[in-house]
């Protein structure tokens, strides 16, 4: 997390303390002067103001909080394969899918096009594998190498599970022009 978001959230949760400890205080010295004139005053006009300006921080503080939880992604571009002590090596994402796609060139498709989505709290990975098929490829046994050859490779290579294969062959059209790897 970049360091301004990180004081962002500080002050953000301070505030937020600083209410809560407050309030805390009021209704445990509740008994004492000073407290006894603070309630007073917040049960004046500006103190009522003043409790209905805090408590909607506090709504939007909560909302924004569980919708950055909610809706962060779940992916990253690079995901961390090996962990030794305080070193760590990383893999990018486009190196994986330039491997998958070499691990591919034996099946006779043509313009191969791999997608890759790593998953951030897992060593696990979304593969899309798209292109057209040659005229002498068989479609269901295809499918079923593809799928074993992306396992391994995702396994050996990296050391990242397969999730979810998602294969998308169209047939060969002598209208479009073709890349062979």
């Amino acid at each position: 997390m970049a360091a301004w978001k990180k004081w962002w959230a500080f002050w953000a949760f301070l505030i937020q303390a600083l209410v809560a400890g407050g309030g805390i205080l009021l209704w445990y010295f509740q008994d004492q002067a000073w407290a006894q004139v603070a309630l007073g005053w917040l049960a004046t006009e500006p103190g009522q103001i003043t409790m209905v300006v805090i408590a909607a921080y506090l709504v939007i503080l909560a909302l924004v909080t569980i919708g950055i939880a909610v809706f962060r992604p779940t992916t990253t571009k690079k995901m961390t394969i090996v962990h030794d002590g305080p070193y760590q090596m990383r893999v990018d994402q486009t190196a994986v899918e330039k491997n998958l796609c070499l691990a591919l060139a034996d099946y006779d498709l043509y313009n191969t096009d791999v997608k890759v989505k790593m998953h951030r709290n897992s060593q696990q990975a979304d593969v899309t594998v798209g292109g057209m098929l040659s005229q002498r490829s068989n479609p269901q046994l295809l499918q079923r190498n593809i799928q074993r050859t992306v396992a391994q490779n995702l396994k050996q290579q990296f050391d990242i599970e397969l999730r979810k294969l998602k294969v998308n062959l169209k047939p060969y059209s002598h209208k479009q022009s073709v890349a062979i790897v």
